[in-house]
């Protein structure tokens, strides 16, 4: 269910400036929202059955799959993935060839190694964002199932999303690995403002429980504003959708699911948009840009 609205460094790159510059003013497309979150948080579900909802109320979206486990969007949905992001690194295919047909929106598998993101040919990030802006130019919403923000790992596309959505649960290890995607993302790259969304909650009561303890550590140690989207109850036939490789209002239409995932589809369509997001490159650029500066420390 939806709650209410809400209200550097190391040596530079060296690039064409004019192009550097067209990308720094903000491209076309649609607003990029990652959604993340500790192991068995149901990011992965989260995330299939919200691009599902934003596509029944009209909007063009595309789902860009980060996880490459046997658990993610690609392999839920039973998808023949052709190509891999080293593909399009290695100048084989285009980036939209990753593009896959899922029900009433788009997916595109996209785990960005730091070595290959890190150490592409010169100028070949910023063809990437050119091809990026030319794909997101007909999308409303970019939704990112994005690997764990844990320590010492690679960034993921998290770091660049213009928002991004913390998943918690009732487990004691969901709040304790949402605090650490928080002071990541807060302290190495920082990001001040974060959505939480409570999954597997039976009641507004217990989501705004699991909320207020994330909150108060977070602003004990963090400057960062939190503020709750929403939550998704608990729903033996959301699992078992997922289980049959469809979005939940496609298998089970009357599912307490789907109204929580209509609701949060309706209320992210009145976020404000972040102050500064049109003097920002688009997310593929800044992830790209972001394994450049720390692949050239290791």
């Amino acid at each position: 269910m939806a709650m209410g609205r809400m209200d550097n460094s190391v040596a530079t790159i060296a690039v064409d400036q004019a192009a550097s510059l067209r990308r720094l003013v903000g491209g076309p497309g649609g607003r990029a929202v990652a959604l993340t979150g500790g192991s068995r948080t149901g990011v992965t579900s989260l995330a299939l059955n919200l691009a599902s909802a934003l596509a029944a109320q009209d909007r063009r979206v595309l789902l860009l799959d980060e996880d490459d486990s046997r658990h993610n969007a690609v392999h839920r949905l039973q998808l023949r993935q052709r190509f891999a992001f080293e593909h399009v690194a290695g100048r084989d295919v285009r980036l939209d060839e990753l593009l896959l047909a899922a029900p009433g929106f788009e997916l595109m598998p996209l785990k960005l190694s730091l070595a290959q993101a890190g150490h592409l040919p010169p100028g070949r990030a910023e063809q990437l964002a050119d091809e990026y802006d030319s794909l997101i130019a007909r999308i409303d919403w970019v939704l990112v199932d994005a690997r764990p923000v844990v320590e010492g790992s690679a960034p993921g596309l998290a770091l660049a999303a213009d928002d991004v959505v913390v998943v918690i649960t009732p487990s004691g290890e969901s709040i304790t690995d949402a605090y650490a995607s928080i002071k990541r993302l807060h302290t190495e790259f920082g990001r001040r403002q974060f959505w939480v969304l409570a999954n597997r909650v039976r009641t507004l009561e217990t989501a705004m429980a699991l909320f207020q303890r994330v909150k108060e550590v977070a602003g004990r140690y963090l400057d960062v504003r939190l503020k709750l989207v929403g939550f998704v109850p608990e729903d033996e036939q959301l699992a078992r959708a997922d289980q049959l490789g469809q979005p939940v209002a496609q298998a089970f239409p009357q599912a307490e699911a789907v109204e929580a995932f209509t609701q949060l589809a309706s209320v992210m369509q009145h976020w404000p948009r972040r102050a500064h997001s049109a003097d920002r490159a688009n997310l593929l650029y800044r992830a790209l840009d972001v394994s450049r500066r720390l692949a050239s420390l290791r």
